[in-house]
């Protein structure tokens, strides 16, 4: 059950090898991209867009006058060319398709920053509802020609592979997501299993879950031998919720005199783990291990109010 690892040595022979291979198929007149496609591309300046992370980080729809959003959009090398100008554009996205509009246009300052309010979508798009997507990028225009931000054939200004996506600190576009807003008053009390993939629980098992704070709350896991409180952490800007590597008791009822210990950690996409509170739910993609190492796979436990 353990994780193996990969040795020093091994990682450098395996390091060496695909050198040698890369090597071996490369000619000398060969560079790593060809003039005739370096040729076809547009040097367009790297413009990041990044969401102010002590702002409003989604929208709820239980509370829209709440919302008050801020992000900033810079140049990711303040040295190099800035464009002639930025639209800044937000895109609206849900089950009906998408529609993009211009929220600011004409900015030829950088960095920039600009706030937004539910106000401001409403003016833009019409009544805001669950679910929905608000994504801000701009438009770059540079040299007579417009790189536009969310084109219809739905490539981003060619920042994918071969641009500054993947670089630490850019951002292609923000994102502000229509939520059912957490609320801590919801997470306490009996709760009903709708799903155990690990098989410890039953549908219709209950689990009483306790309010710890308002960005966490508790329960026990009756599996467990000298069972401890399991404390999840939510984020309540976007409803996530996570548990890093815990000890939930002393052993697994299951597994006494086989292994000592027992353990449970969120995995997964970070996604995956997340709480409704319209639908007063929670969904934990769930890791479970023992001192002796953690079983492979994992597993979703989903709970529902009683």
């Amino acid at each position: 059950m353990n994780t193996i690892k990969y040795s020093k040595i091994n990682r450098v022979v395996l390091a060496f090898l695909i050198a040698a291979f890369g090597f071996a198929g490369c000619k000398k007149d060969n560079g790593p991209i060809k003039d005739e496609i370096l040729s076809k591309i547009d040097e367009v300046p790297a413009v990041s867009t990044n969401i102010d992370p002590t702002a409003s980080q989604a929208i709820s729809i239980l509370n829209l006058a709440a919302f008050q959003g801020k992000f900033n959009v810079s140049l990711y090398f303040p040295a190099s060319a800035a464009p002639d100008k930025v639209d800044i554009v937000v895109r609206k996205s849900n089950s009906a398709g998408t529609s993009v509009k211009v929220f600011k246009a004409d900015v030829s300052s950088f960095p920039a920053s600009f706030s937004v309010a539910s106000s401001d979508l409403v003016a833009l798009f019409g009544p805001i509802a669950l679910n929905d997507n608000y994504d801000f990028a701009p438009d770059i225009y540079f040299k007579g020609k417009k790189y536009e931000a969310f084109p219809v054939n739905g490539t981003i200004r060619g920042v994918g592979p071969g641009g500054p996506n993947n670089m630490p600190g850019f951002g292609e576009y923000v994102r502000y997501s229509v939520i059912c807003g957490y609320d801590p008053n919801i997470y306490q009390g009996d709760f009903a299993v709708v799903k155990d993939d690990w098989g410890d629980y039953s549908p219709g098992d209950i689990i009483t879950l306790s309010k710890v704070d308002d960005t966490h709350f508790s329960f026990i896991d009756i599996n467990a031998v000298s069972p401890k409180p399991i404390v999840i952490t939510v984020n309540p800007n976007n409803n996530l919720v996570s548990l890093a590597r815990v000890s939930v008791g002393s052993a697994w009822g299951w597994a006494v005199g086989t292994y000592t210990g027992a353990f449970l950690a969120t995995t997964g996409s970070v996604s995956s783990s997340f709480v409704s509170p319209c639908a007063q739910s929670v969904t934990m993609n769930l890791q479970y291990g023992v001192d002796a190492g953690n079983f492979s796979g994992s597993y979703l436990l989903v709970l529902k109010k009683n």
